[in-house]
């Protein structure tokens, strides 16, 4: 465990020093590295609540982002990491949404949508407000109609991916009356339907115009929305080129003439990139480097840090030994939250039950006694339960992992040695291609033990449905699954955050064989001249249309 903790503190240190070795010189060391390429991801802009003692915003100028890695392309139909990654970007900038449900209020916020009636427990009409898509052909800058949701909504439903319950399983079909109405028919009732596992999908929720969803080649490379930015171009999926759609359904917004993603793969270079104000903003930084920049720069840069809804976890297969909630009881017993914490985040972050933390209305109050329980840290006990359950201490189990940033393997290290700890022998592979892990190992459930962060969830819903038959761990429990009914047909908010309190704790009591661990805080920073930003909000934060540059 030493040598595991030793070595992660020598490479946090090691980028820090490098840091700190660059000035004037790293727009240099920048802009080579800004010329690589990779593939996926991208970082947002900012809230839609912009703070109101900035001054005056000043409308235009081209605001740069960093981009980690390359897309393979920009089409938001199809399935797996990429698909999720590219169906995220263009959903969040290039294509509109009819409302959306932030995680810290769990209120809808209006979007294209003007008016929503509930016509009964299974039954939603939505109006929809006057937008036109962009300027390009075959589109030409058209009216958006109900049809183009409904034919969206279809065609996602055809290729989504595991994981989206709503779309596949309740979503039953949609009526368009007329070009500014759409009725959605669910089979039952269905609590979460607003939010952003659901009918409120950054994702999945995107308006595409219908002529152009069997246009590969243009989804491909020049995707066409209703949303507040226009593809303005790319080098083969990098440093992409955003432009403000003048037309769009708010006039004069966004303030922003465009935005730029420049591509920096390595996370010392970018971190130079923003120190040389290549960058106007950075994030994915731990304290000791946010605290490094704070020291360099002072007032010259805005600090942010917030709880992120992203968290650690280990999944077992629901098969001998692990089939038995007294093992599952044992190896939770086994799992040294706090030293994961320490070792991949320096700390920092809160623990996590069923639901991550930073779902504040929905998690178990700190002094619950299950979550108590399931937060409680004993060895011994561990090796008694062990033992006591006649586990098999001669086996070998195969703990899987990907290899999709440095946490995730840290994290299986630092399990296997927890789990080493109490007697079991663990086989620790090589790192997997995050896409084939995540076809074969996790989709396909092809695993004993697989270990790695969840992405950010922004409500309850997917996280719980994680539990729910089917799932990856051939997991079934009568209980669990009525528990899991009842949440999502209470359609009173007070009763339905109950319910699903009551969810997790008959998870813990079962434990069920999705183990988390803690959620990281994510801190970062931008220059003081990028206006406009309201922090901690998650992912609505990306559909800022206020942000400005003083400068």
């Amino acid at each position: 465990m030493a040598r595991v903790y030793d070595r992660f503190l020598r490479q946090r240190l090691t980028r820090r020093r490098i840091l700190q070795g660059t000035g004037v010189a790293a727009a240099g060391a920048a802009s080579i590295a800004l010329v690589g390429c990779g593939g996926g991801g991208s970082e947002p802009s900012g809230s839609t609540t912009p703070g109101a003692d900035e001054g005056e915003p000043l409308p235009g100028g081209i605001l740069r982002l960093r981009q980690s890695a390359a897309y393979p392309n920009f089409n938001p139909f199809g399935s797996g990491l990429a698909a999720l990654a590219q169906g995220l970007f263009t959903g969040f900038t290039v294509f509109d949404h009819l409302w959306y449900v932030p995680t810290d209020t769990g209120e809808v916020v209006m979007f294209l949508a003007t008016n929503i009636e509930t016509i009964d427990a299974q039954t939603i009409s939505v109006t929809l407000g006057d937008a036109v898509f962009h300027d390009k052909p075959p589109v030409d800058g058209r009216a958006v109609r109900s049809t183009d949701l409904k034919a969206s909504l279809e065609k996602f439903r055809e290729q989504v991916p595991f994981g989206f319950s709503w779309l596949r399983e309740v979503f039953e079909r949609m009526d368009t009356p007329d070009d500014n109405t759409a009725v959605y028919h669910q089979n039952k009732p269905w609590s979460w339907f607003f939010t952003s596992s659901n009918a409120g999908s950054p994702w999945t929720s995107s308006i595409v115009p219908e002529e152009t969803l069997d246009m590969e080649d243009l989804l491909n490379d020049d995707p066409i929305g209703s949303g507040k930015w226009v593809m303005a171009g790319h080098d083969a999926g990098a440093n992409v080129k955003q432009r403000k759609f003048e037309n769009w359904r708010e006039p004069g917004l966004p303030f922003l003439d465009g935005i730029d993603y420049i591509l920096a793969t390595d996370e010392t270079l970018a971190q130079a990139a923003f120190a040389a104000k290549d960058l106007d903003s950075i994030g994915g930084l731990d304290r000791i480097e946010q605290q490094d920049l704070i020291d360099r720069f002072g007032d010259d840069i805005v600090p942010t840090g917030e709880l992120s809804r992203s968290y650690g976890t280990i999944m077992l297969k629901n098969i001998p030994p692990f089939d038995n909630p007294e093992v599952r009881h044992a190896i939770n017993l086994a799992i040294n939250r706090e030293e994961l914490r320490q070792v991949i985040h320096l700390g920092d972050g809160e623990f996590c039950g069923p639901l991550p933390p930073a779902h504040v209305r929905y998690v178990l109050d700190d002094d619950d006694p299950d979550l108590q329980e399931y937060f409680r840290h004993d060895l011994e006990e561990a090796k008694r339960r062990l033992e006591e359950a006649a586990f098999p201490f001669e086996r070998e189990f195969t703990l899987k992992y990907h290899n999709f940033g440095n946490n995730v393997t840290t994290q299986a290290e630092v399990l296997a040695s927890q789990l080493r700890a109490v007697g079991m022998k663990i086989n620790l592979p090589g790192a997997e291609d995050i896409s084939s892990w995540l076809a074969n190992t996790l989709g396909a459930g092809d695993f004993e033990m697989t270990a790695f962060f969840h992405l950010p969830y922004e409500d309850p819903s997917l996280p719980l449905s994680f539990y729910a038959a089917p799932n990856q761990m051939g997991y079934e429990d009568a209980e669990v699954e009525a528990a899991f009914l009842a949440v999502a047909a209470e359609t009173d908010q007070e009763a339905q955050i109950e319910a699903t309190k009551e969810a997790q704790r008959i998870l813990i009591r079962k434990w069920a064989p999705m183990l988390n661990f803690y959620s990281p805080i994510t801190h970062g920073a931008r220059w003081s001249y990028l206006k406009g930003v309201v922090d901690g909000r998650g992912s609505f934060g990306t559909f800022n249309s206020r942000a400005w540059l003083d400068k």
